[in-house]
């Protein structure tokens, strides 16, 4: 019977994280989170038993995680790190906190058992701007939500632009989605690179979207990628890496749409495993109509 390691990166909305626990409680997976620092209000001991069958092992160190910045990376390889140093995992599935699988765990485990050895994530077209994220200076890469720090990049790479100055010569980038499901081979490959993925991203912006494309493409993995070509009019509703999110309807692009009852036929048609986002302050029905199809019985 394989396992399956779940790596989450949570940051609010810690009663509906108690769902998703829920959900991927099972024999089969260990779980490890990793909570914000900027979250004020979590408390572990509320988590205190609620996995009757899986490992829950949240990250002692809490890092501050930025939109956009390199703290992204650096969280997500300690979720890898810790899982790693933990076991042996056939599967290791990136999800946010305000994640839900769309799929039993028989269903899941099933895919993967049927596809094993495949690397789930998804490829995107780099597009000119995602070339300013990675070939200049950023001088503030935790500071791309910020209105000041933002301008002081821009204004920057600018001035690299007018100079012909640029970083990374060496490197051919790919661009994809953050969330994968990868196996332990490919994040022991990981983990063996971390220097140098500090070294290579540690000024760029956004690289939560970059640094695994780019790793796994250039190496011997490219060739077990599980490759769906994007939808021209919605890049992530294909199936690379199993996960449905619908950029169509959600805010100028740069964020998902948080899902709603009304969408709950689509979702359960749908053949991805698991979805994002949803938000219990935004429509707490479709995570309960959802809970109540995949709950596994007591």
């Amino acid at each position: 019977m394989g396992k399956h390691a779940y790596l989450i990166l949570a940051h609010k909305n810690f009663n509906q994280l108690k769902t998703l626990i829920t959900l991927l409680d099972d024999p089969r997976n260990d779980i490890f989170i990793h909570v914000d620092a900027k979250a004020k209000k979590f408390n572990e001991q509320d988590f205190n038993n609620i996995c009757k069958h899986s490992r829950l092992i949240f990250l002692p160190m809490r890092n501050k995680v930025n939109w956009g910045g390199v703290s992204i990376m650096r969280t997500e390889l300690a979720l890898l790190k810790t899982a790693a140093s933990s076991g042996t995992y056939d599967y290791y599935h990136l999800l946010s906190g305000m994640d839900m699988p769309l799929k039993t765990q028989d269903e899941i485990h099933e895919f993967f058992n049927s596809h094993k050895g495949k690397e789930f994530i998804n490829l995107w077209e780099i597009q000119p701007d995602i070339i300013d994220r990675f070939k200049y200076v950023t001088v503030f890469p935790e500071g791309q939500r910020v209105f000041h720090t933002r301008l002081v990049n821009k204004a920057f790479i600018g001035l690299q632009k007018w100079v012909g100055y640029n970083i990374n010569k060496d490197v051919v980038f790919y661009y994809g989605s953050q969330w994968f499901s990868i196996t332990d081979n490919l994040v022991r490959h990981i983990l063996g690179k971390e220097d140098w993925l500090e070294k290579v991203f540690k000024s760029t912006s956004i690289c939560d979207e970059i640094f695994l494309p780019t790793l796994v493409c250039n190496s011997r993995f490219k060739e077990n990628l599980f490759i769906a070509q994007p939808s021209k009019s919605n890049k992530d509703a294909t199936l690379g890496n199993m996960r449905l999110i619908d950029w169509t309807r959600g805010e100028s692009g740069r964020h998902p749409w948080t899902f709603k009852k009304e969408d709950y036929h689509m979702l359960k048609s749908a053949k991805h495993l698991f979805a994002r986002k949803f938000d219990e302050n935004v429509d707490e029905n479709i995570i309960k109509m959802l809970y109540a199809d995949l709950a596994p019985i007591s």
